[in-house]
């Protein structure tokens, strides 16, 4: 009894001491969440245009982005991001005119013959926004941006800067901002990419001027440094440009096996980009053949020309539906016809009305066989639509199975996980609890069996609480879809494929709704890592007009995609449960070109209670 009496206040002191702890971490918690909340619309509408640029949407990144420019932004090295994508978006409009103009009302004010660069040319207004941000940049006092990040954010503003004095062929300015590229201080793997492409274009501004000796140098540089980061992609193409300049300087066999050696980095690369490049070393390869009197180049040229042609399929396609369209065959063929029909009727026009007697004679005496033939169609008919409907309910019917089936497994999922936290869990830490206490009463002679006791029960606890995460995210259910799918991007991103969000104007909706859209972006991105072999991911959620946007795409293999049980059944079960949401589903993919999934569904708001509880 006294045993009992000792150990009633330690459970009580616990029980304080762990409360008090709980809410200091709460407290922390939701501090920290209001700090990421502050600045969040800023960087969520800054990565969603930073998305749309990346897959060319010019116009969509420069209408979300350019607002951005006009206000207040604490965060010096975000306000200077900003700006750089503007003055991207504006350098690909010199090149395309898409983005003037659609914004050319909003961007009326600006006279783009005032813009003028330092030696005094006349530049687009692209070169005010990268201008301004490189001052930003210059502040070394910025306390929100290391070196490394300061470094590569201004090699991307010269090397945007220099592509375009490039294709102006204004050369003393292309080497300039080279030269700037090449002074930054700075040994990391982004910095040392960003000096081999210069060096590989100082290679080719010196085959320019002729000065082949000065391009080999360059270009032997670049292949060190992509020989060092392993990109097998950027080392063929430094071999392919080393190679270009032997063959200018007539060194054709050295030029030969310098091609042979960009192709094998090739070799397993299957983007587009790759297969174009060996279409161009093949060919390369053949021209330094024939030069050496080597008539194997035949067989380099068949090759070429065999991708070549692959690569054409579509646009002969095309060609060839204009041409059936411009010299129309059944048109030709019906023209005929009515030549035909009109000798046949001068022949036959003395037989006319006898023929016309026998046809009535005969239409009579089949009169009756024809009603009855058409009674059996239209019963036949009547069958097949049955079956049609029928066969359109049972569709329906198993989609509603499906779902039932899945909101069953949901909804168990969450009252699983809901028991295993809230109960097993609460009483494995009671039972803890009262282990501790015990042991104190033996002072330093504990049982080893309490101690192993204790140990498994710690064991359970931490088991059942990844059980309970891995049924319902607990991230989902305390924060929202925004920090969920930010997650688990961040879970699945590795060396092998990098997952990017670019989340907007997502807010808390109906705990049901949320767990259903986020068990789709897993889902999707479950096949992205089982089946597409991709090295980039991109998650772009926003809310609009009372529906959730949600575009998931990928750079990986892709696949032919000819009718929707080509697309297989993980993605047709998603379709039918985006159907059952009354929302719109959509599968953009081809071989080669990656897979997009586009989804648009109603938004479904919290209930008054869910939100008192909330």
């Amino acid at each position: 009894m006294q045993n009992v009496k000792n150990i009633v206040p330690l459970v009580f002191i616990f029980l304080c001491l762990k409360v008090k702890a709980e809410s200091a971490h709460s407290a922390l918690t939701h501090y920290k969440i209001y700090q990421i909340q502050k600045d969040s619309i800023e960087v969520n509408t800054y990565e969603y245009a930073n998305v749309l640029y990346e897959n060319e949407e010019y116009a969509k990144a420069l209408k979300k982005i350019l607002p951005l420019s006009e206000i207040e932004i604490k965060n010096q090295t975000l306000k200077a991001k900003i700006n750089l994508l503007i003055g991207k978006i504006l350098l690909e409009d010199v090149k395309n005119r898409t983005s003037f103009n659609v914004l050319k009302d909003s961007l009326s004010k600006i006279d783009i013959d005032l813009v003028k660069d330092s030696l005094g040319n006349v530049v687009p207004i692209a070169f005010k926004y990268l201008n301004k941000s490189l001052v930003l940049l210059k502040d070394e006092g910025l306390a929100d941006a290391n070196a490394e990040t300061r470094d590569y954010l201004k090699a991307d503003i010269y090397y945007k800067i220099s592509e375009y004095y490039r294709r102006k062929k204004i050369i003393d300015s292309v080497k300039l901002y080279y030269g700037k590229i090449l002074d930054i201080n700075n040994l990391s793997d982004k910095i040392t990419e960003y000096k081999a492409k210069t060096y590989s274009q100082l290679g080719g501004v010196s085959m320019m001027e002729g000065n082949l000796s000065n391009a080999e140098d360059y270009i032997k540089k670049s292949l060190d440094m992509n020989l060092m980061l392993q990109n097998n992609m950027s080392i063929a193409i430094s071999y392919i440009n080393l190679a270009t300049v032997h063959v200018e300087k007539k060194e054709f066999e050295k030029g030969r096996k310098l091609y042979s050696e960009a192709l094998t980095f090739l070799e397993n690369e299957k983007s587009l980009k790759a297969i174009r490049y060996r279409e161009l070393l093949y060919d390369n390869i053949a021209w330094a053949l024939y030069n050496l009197k080597d008539y194997t180049a035949y067989d380099f040229v068949t090759r070429s020309y065999s991708i070549r042609d692959s690569l054409k399929d579509d646009k002969l396609k095309k060609d060839l539906n204009r041409i059936l369209a411009e010299n129309n065959v059944d048109k030709v063929k019906k023209e005929a016809d009515v030549q035909k029909s009109k000798q046949e009727q001068k022949t036959w026009a003395v037989g006319t009305a006898g023929v016309v007697i026998s046809i009535l004679l005969l239409y009579l005496a089949n009169l009756y066989k024809l009603r009855q033939r058409n009674l059996s169609l239209k019963l036949s008919q009547n069958e097949l639509r049955q079956q049609r409907k029928l066969e359109r309910l049972n569709s329906q019917a198993q989609v509603k199975i499906l779902n039932a089936t899945l909101d069953g497994k949901e909804t168990e999922r969450k009252q699983i996980a809901e028991i295993l936290h809230d109960n097993v869990s609460a009483l494995l830490s009671s039972a803890n609890m009262h282990l501790e206490a015990t042991q104190k009463q033996y002072g330093d002679n504990i049982p080893e069996e309490l101690q192993k006791t204790q140990q498994i029960i710690t064991e359970a606890s931490e088991k059942i609480r990844d059980l309970s995460h891995n049924l319902v995210s607990s991230v989902l259910l305390k924060f929202g879809l925004e920090y969920a799918t930010k997650d688990v991007a961040k879970k699945f991103s590795n060396s092998e494929i990098k997952i990017s969000t670019a989340i907007l104007n997502v807010f808390r909706y109906s705990q049901d709704f949320e767990i259903k859209v986020f068990n789709i972006i897993q889902e999707l991105i479950n096949n992205i890592l089982k089946h597409s072999k991709a090295k980039n991911a991109y998650i772009m959620l926003e809310e609009e007009g009372e529906m959730i946007n949600l575009i998931v795409k990928d750079d990986g293999v892709g696949f032919e995609q000819a009718s929707d049980e080509d697309a297989g059944i993980g993605l047709n079960q998603i379709k039918a449960r985006i159907n059952m949401m009354n929302g719109n589903f959509i599968i953009e993919s081809s071989k080669g070109n990656g897979t997009k999934v586009i989804a648009s569904i109603p938004v479904v708001r919290k209930k008054e209670k869910e939100m008192a509880s909330a």
